[in-house]
């Protein structure tokens, strides 16, 4: 533990740790698994964004919300000072697009595909700051839709925050594109797996990138489960603290997150 006195409370606001939900932790014991080693590296603050995502990850939101009360529970009975709260990663498809605008527009029904919701219900902030996470396709060129989305969700009253940037193929190819999403009002997220060199090769140089133009707002540790997807946030925060400095460090993964969720 004196290890970790000498960093600030970190915070982590993607990651997949609500059992049975989706490609992240596949039952409760990943799940307590995950958290204990957020907590262990000095995480005092996670948001769980379960995937949302049509025809791929569709688990209604009241059985995500059922999952993680219960792993709330166990939260409440092991840990006196971690914040806990869930939300969505929500894939930026026609659907998100329809829920953003009934959203905005505070109607009590959106009809999409024959089916119906209740965007109030559907769209679920995080934060104080009213925060939403973005995620588009790490396949296609999609430089309208991303400005798109995030026009949507700033106009409906909500913070977007676009999920692991250094994925994205326009982002890779075109850098500078950063600051158009900024401009639109988005804040920047990346990867601690990217940064400290564990995915491939174009998204560490993408993340690094970025950072170095300083685009980047926060860093979060998109855990998926114990073993090969695991958090690294601690490792990412000596990293980032050798190689840009305490100031820089403290930013990415302090100051910039308590701002978003604790305002």
């Amino acid at each position: 533990m004196r290890q970790l006195k000498q960093i600030p409370a970190l915070a982590d606001l993607h990651c997949h740790l609500i059992p049975y939900v989706d490609d992240g932790a596949s039952d409760m014991d990943d799940s307590k698994r995950l958290i204990n080693e957020e907590y262990n590296q000095g995480v005092r603050h996670i948001v769980m964004t379960a995937h949302l995502r049509y025809g791929y990850f569709d688990t209604p939101v009241y059985l995500v919300g059922r999952q993680f009360d219960q792993l709330k529970l166990w939260i409440k009975e092991n840990f006196t000072d971690l914040k806990v709260e869930y939300s969505r990663e929500y894939y930026c498809d026609d659907r998100l697009l329809t829920l953003l605008d009934g959203y905005g527009k505070k109607v009590k029904e959106v009809a999409y595909d024959n089916k119906k919701y209740c965007p109030q219900n559907e769209i679920i902030p995080f934060g104080t700051n009213i925060c939403i996470l973005l995620e588009f396709s790490s396949n296609r060129i999609q430089k309208d839709l991303i400005i798109t989305a995030v026009n949507k969700a700033f106009n409906a009253g909500l913070t977007p925050v676009i999920a692991h940037v250094e994925r994205y193929p326009i982002i890779q190819k075109h850098p500078e594109f950063i600051q158009k999403c900024i401009d639109a009002g988005a804040y920047i997220q990346v990867n601690a797996d990217s940064i400290i060199g564990s995915e491939n090769k174009i998204r560490c140089q993408t993340a690094r990138e970025l950072i170095n133009m300083g685009a980047v707002d926060v860093v979060s540790s998109d855990a998926h489960d114990p073993l090969i997807r695991k958090p690294n946030l601690l490792k990412c925060y000596k990293y980032l603290k050798s190689k840009y400095g305490a100031y820089e460090a403290d930013k990415l993964m302090h100051d910039n997150m308590y701002y978003l969720l604790e305002g």
